[in-house]
């Protein structure tokens, strides 16, 4: 059989994501409480899954949860799809703001905004509708980590919305 989720491993170094998801968002680690960090191998990566799952050992998967980190701390970061699902529970670091200016970030276009922090981010991007993602702050401008899918699905969207 070819290498296949009977490699994946419990993350050895969770304590530190989720003292790192504290201190960066204010996330309590209790809302975590049911959930348990894996590892594949020696990859790169960091899934969040329910504590009662675990990747199957009979065949392969190569996205058993939700991926929380595309490489480890300290040069990783979350990733988008994770701050989506839990933005909502942070309460430091977030850029909180309004409908029509998360549009304007979705198509890619840079806010005029101070860092919150001497870091630069990663920051929380929400509206108040949705956690849009993970942003930065690059020479004063905050700037969204868009995927380029975004631009070419929101505006067949956002057409019909008007007309409804």
């Amino acid at each position: 059989m070819s290498p296949g989720s009977d490699v994946y491993r419990p993350y050895p170094e969770a304590e530190g994501v989720w003292t790192y998801l504290e201190e960066r968002f204010g996330m309590d680690r209790l809302d975590f409480a049911e959930h348990r960090l894996w590892q594949r191998g020696e990859r790169k990566g960091v899934w969040l899954l329910h504590r009662e799952a675990e990747p199957p050992t009979d065949l392969k998967v190569d996205w058993p949860g939700l991926a929380l980190l595309r490489q480890p701390l300290p040069r990783g970061f979350p990733t988008n799809a994770f701050l989506r699902r839990f933005g909502h529970l942070a309460n430091a670091n977030c850029f909180d703001v309004d409908w029509d200016t998360a549009l304007r970030l979705m198509y890619n276009h840079q806010l005029e905004r101070e860092p919150l922090d001497e870091r630069g981010g990663p920051y929380i991007v929400r509206s108040p509708l949705a956690t849009l993602g993970r942003g930065w702050v690059r020479h004063g401008r905050l700037v969204l980590d868009t995927p380029k899918a975004w631009v070419n699905q929101l505006l067949p969207r956002t057409e019909l919305a008007e007309t409804e």
